[in-house]
């Protein structure tokens, strides 16, 4: 069981600052924090593509994996509401695949004005666990509706795992400094902090660049067995492109390695 943890945690949403089985802690977002991105977009069309790389005792890194996230360049709808449409899937290469299969599709459907949830929904296919959900978000009741029935109280404009990225990326980061996300997962709502430690010149794809580097905040047991810590290396410019993210886990280490980037196209 420890093993089939370890692997899931290997190939799972690292690029998204966390897992959806992790619990984050922090304080609520201020009012004056929200107003500092009003009226920003994300780029619609815009793809990050990520090697996923598991280092063993006496192993050099190996690719496990590919993870991707983008924004769709075609707004959609939810909720009778113009959406984002962004999309985070992860799959394991054959040889992994061959003792433990992982193929996940997540979505998220975010408002185009306020950028918090309207809908998410989630497809797990790992080794022989499968599972699907969705949920609606009814910001205006401040509910969230499971496909599996259950009805759940919601933050403020709460936003699931996968908008809380971008949503970050829209922020002024400083070094010293954190941020707090209102995030609703898996049934809960977690204020997620973001801590901003130092300025590190990184060899990346765009060649060495100045990155921020950054940690997700964790409180609470969840897949790593409050034995992990995520850190995230951001490009220290207004993209704020994660272009690494490194953890240990309790067979090694893993790495999500930015391979490929499209810029999308910013909105005016």
């Amino acid at each position: 069981m420890r093993s089939s943890k370890s692997i899931r945690a290997l190939l799972c949403l690292i690029t998204v600052f966390g897992l959806s089985n992790i619990a984050w802690a922090g304080i609520p977002v201020a009012d004056t924090l929200k107003s500092t991105i009003t009226g920003k977009k994300l780029k619609r069309g815009e793809k990050m593509e990520y090697s996923i790389e598991w280092k063993g005792a006496g192993i050099t890194f190996i690719k496990a994996g590919t993870s991707y996230m983008r924004v769709d360049s075609a707004l959609t709808w939810a909720r009778d509401r113009r959406a984002y449409h962004i999309v985070n899937e992860t799959w394991s290469n054959p040889t992994f695949s061959f003792f433990y299969r992982v193929h996940d599709r997540i979505e998220s459907f975010a408002d185009h004005e306020k950028l918090y949830s309207l809908r998410y929904q989630k497809m797990l296919n790992e080794g022989g666990y499968h599972h699907q959900e969705s949920v609606e978000f009814d910001q205006e009741r401040g509910k969230a509706f499971y496909s599996t029935g259950q009805e759940v109280d919601l933050f403020p404009e709460a936003k699931d795992i996968l908008i809380s990225l971008y949503w970050a990326r829209l922020f002024p980061l400083e070094v010293g400094k954190s941020i707090y996300i209102d995030n609703h997962t898996d049934k809960k709502n977690y204020p997620l902090e973001v801590k901003v430690y130092k300025k590190e010149m990184m060899k990346t794809i765009f060649g060495k660049v100045e990155c921020l580097m950054v940690e997700p905040v964790l409180r609470t047991p969840g897949l790593f067995e409050n034995k992990g810590r995520l850190w995230v290396w951001l490009t220290n410019d207004e993209r704020k492109i994660p272009v690494l993210m490194k953890s240990k886990i309790l067979i090694g280490s893993i790495n999500a390695v930015l391979k490929e980037y499209s810029p999308g196209i910013t909105e005016k």
